[in-house]
């Protein structure tokens, strides 16, 4: 499509009131992308130069838009939300192409196929006005302007304008329409807010160029395609079918899912073939699964890197962390705040992994807490075992490098280096760099001391027990 003479205008300045939550709309995400940012990036994929009419909470839709344009997109403000034709009008000083392209903020399923056919009718029939229409089973649902054609005149009358004959129509406006400059410069100031809603519609230019001979062509396009969103209830749907869309597009691709309707999945999400997607899964903001992965059920996995032949088991989560390949990674496990776990590793159950990088070959199966750490190659990680990382004041680093066996229930109290092909034994508190690579650290010398401790019963009766108070248990390093 060659959109030379072509320009859009995006009317993004209303208040969103249908939504009751005092903020615009337009940022609430569907499938993990905000809701305008659909509109702007399919106009940007065609080529299309974009001017946003932005009002309410105007400062916020600039940013996000912005940041995901760059320059790329200028902005004009409507101080007052007088209706879409007073946002046109807002816009006037923007119109420098010989066709202006008008379209609601609020239509995130629209395709780069229907503004190209748009563009094409508008051309190849030398029309005036050009605008979408489409398709309602239920005339009554919704709250969409309906289409009125009789004696080759054309009119669009908005929802609450409607008399009961008018409600039966099953032809809708889209809210997409393609205008010649020349004739929204003449028009557009005549545009009159004698309706319902007291506003300046765009819709009254559809009747104005009617009733001035001037050729108006319609495009009928799917409804799911041009899906309004104007409550939370709309919004759930419009997400629903996206997120159908996104599912099918990867089971064309050789990806399984178990109960698809069961998962959520972000737009930006990758999987390679041969992946296996189980029920309740969410995978989030750019989540990219490598090959013949299985990632099983309730699991959630946000902005995380997963390689080739791995498996993460139920309900484990992994955000903005990668996975190595062939590695088992839970169940009830937490790797979050860029880890990295290394090939042929394995990250067992209630195992927290937090800004840590474990390396190749190695495995904390059970109930550990490693962060702050730098596991090496061949390490074994024993039940029950953490890493002290904070001293109270910062955190700090602790350092296992290859080849060591860490028993159960141990204590790594940072800053701590453990030195490769060492080992521990079991409750030992690690408080000292371990340097000597054949050295074995034990715990030693637990003392228990006895003494009487005192209850109080429901007969108000003293009683002794003789119970462990005060125990003091003294560990030493010491090297075999």
């Amino acid at each position: 499509m060659s959109a030379r003479n072509l320009q859009a205008i995006v009317l993004a300045a209303g208040k969103s009131s249908r939504f009751k939550t005092e903020k615009t709309k337009l940022i609430e995400k569907i499938c993990g992308q905000e809701m305008v940012l659909y509109v702007t990036k399919t106009l940007e994929n065609i080529g299309i130069h974009t001017t946003a009419v932005v009002g309410y909470q105007r400062e916020t839709l600039k940013k996000l838009l912005k940041k995901h344009h760059n320059e790329n997109i200028e902005f004009v403000t409507q101080e007052e939300q007088q209706g879409t034709g007073h946002a046109l009008l807002c816009a006037q000083n923007s119109f420098k192409k010989d066709a202006i392209l008008i379209l609601n903020a609020d239509i995130p399923l629209i395709s780069e196929e229907i503004i190209e056919e748009l563009y094409k009718q508008h051309t190849e029939t030398k029309a005036t006005l050009s605008f979408v229409t489409s398709f309602i089973s239920d005339p009554a649902s919704g709250a969409y302007g309906k289409v009125l054609e009789k004696d080759s005149h054309i009119q669009i009358v908005e929802a609450k304008d409607f008399s009961d004959d008018i409600g039966d129509t099953n032809i809708i406006n889209a809210g997409i329409y393609i205008v010649k400059k020349t004739f929204l410069e003449k028009y557009i100031s005549q545009l009159e807010s004698n309706n319902g809603s007291k506003e300046f519609y765009i819709t009254d230019l559809v009747k104005i160029a009617s009733d001035n001979n001037y050729t108006v062509t319609t495009v009928s396009a799917p409804f799911d395609r041009i899906r309004g969103i104007n409550t939370f209830k709309e919004l759930w749907v419009a997400e629903q079918i996206k997120r159908s869309e996104i599912i099918r597009y990867w089971m064309e691709h050789g990806v399984r899912f178990s109960l698809a309707q069961s998962v959520h999945i972000d737009q930006d999400v990758e999987i390679e073939a041969g992946t296996f997607i189980d029920c309740s899964v969410h995978l989030l903001e750019g989540t990219k699964i490598g090959k013949n992965c299985t990632i099983k059920g309730f699991s959630t996995l946000c902005n995380a890197q997963v390689g080739n032949n791995t498996t993460v088991y139920p309900h484990s989560i992994i955000h903005d962390s990668s996975i190595g390949n062939n590695t088992k990674i839970g169940p009830f496990a937490c790797i979050h705040e860029k880890s990295t776990i290394g090939d042929n590793s394995i990250i067992g159950n209630f195992v927290e992994v937090r800004k840590s990088k474990i390396g190749n070959n190695s495995s904390a199966k059970h109930l550990t807490y490693l962060a702050n750490s730098k596991i090496g190659s061949q390490v074994t990680i024993g039940a029950g075992t953490i890493t002290c990382n904070h001293d109270g004041q910062q955190y700090q680093k602790t350092t296992v490098e290859d080849n060591v066996f860490i028993a159960s229930n141990n204590s790594l109290v940072a800053p701590v280096i453990i030195a490769k092909n060492t080992s521990t034994e079991p409750g030992s508190v690690i408080t000292n760099e371990i340097t000597d690579q054949t050295c074995s650290i034990c715990a030693v010398e637990q003392t228990v001391t006895k003494s009487p401790r005192t209850f109080k019963t429901t007969e108000n009766t003293q009683q002794k027990a003789t119970s462990i108070s005060n125990s003091t248990i003294k560990q030493k390093q010491t090297s075999t």
